[in-house]
């Protein structure tokens, strides 16, 4: 189900996950939500998110294992796991994972607002002499930004290729169209817009 929350200028893509309720924030929000882990992850893999709420306790399954999917496909997003419990181990294991924030389902609709309205300050959104650059990552393939990430490690194009089981003309290419996506001229620059 797709909803439109409210106004503002730049809409804010988020999805929930589970049966949690939204109270209606102050911007616009395109909302999306799934009820399952099987769900959210073909979503997830389609479609861009700014933020990404997931509930622990799912119909199949324990919503943390959302986590590594979430960082790799979406790097930029917020994601926050809502849980009835929050003990230490559990929000330790939540943050290694991967999530941003662990919430308790108690305190969700005030700290879940507070959280999306500081993210949304952050990143700009609805404020437009203030903007600041957007980040284009999420321009990359989910194969780009792998590639994105070895450079960064230092490895050369050879070693890249080996690593990925691709010819080296193939890494070229995707080294190629980073840079074009990235609005970079050589590896320096593509991995300074990866640490920003």
């Amino acid at each position: 189900m797709e909803i439109v929350l409210s106004s503002g200028d730049q809409p804010l893509r988020l999805l929930l996950v589970g049966r949690l309720a939204l109270h209606p924030l102050p911007r616009q929000i395109t909302l999306r939500t799934e009820q399952t882990l099987r769900a959210a992850i073909a979503t997830i893999r389609v479609e861009r998110f700014d933020c990404i709420v997931v509930e622990r306790e799912l119909e199949d399954g324990d919503g943390i294992v959302l986590a590594p999917a979430i960082r790799r496909i979406h790097p930029m997003a917020l994601s926050i796991l809502v849980s009835e419990h929050d003990r230490w181990a559990m929000v330790e294991a939540a943050h290694h994972l991967g999530y941003s924030h662990v919430i308790s389902k108690s305190e969700l609709a005030h700290e879940l607002t507070s959280i999306i309205e500081r993210y949304l300050t952050e990143r700009g959104f609805g404020n437009k002499e203030n903007k600041p650059k957007q980040s284009r990552l999420h321009l990359l393939t989910l194969r780009e930004r792998e590639i994105l990430s070895d450079i960064a490690t230092g490895a050369t194009t050879e070693e890249i290729a080996r690593k990925r089981h691709n010819s080296v003309a193939t890494i070229k290419s995707h080294l190629t169209s980073i840079y074009r996506k990235l609005e970079v001229r050589n590896r320096v620059e593509a991995i300074a817009k990866l640490e920003n």
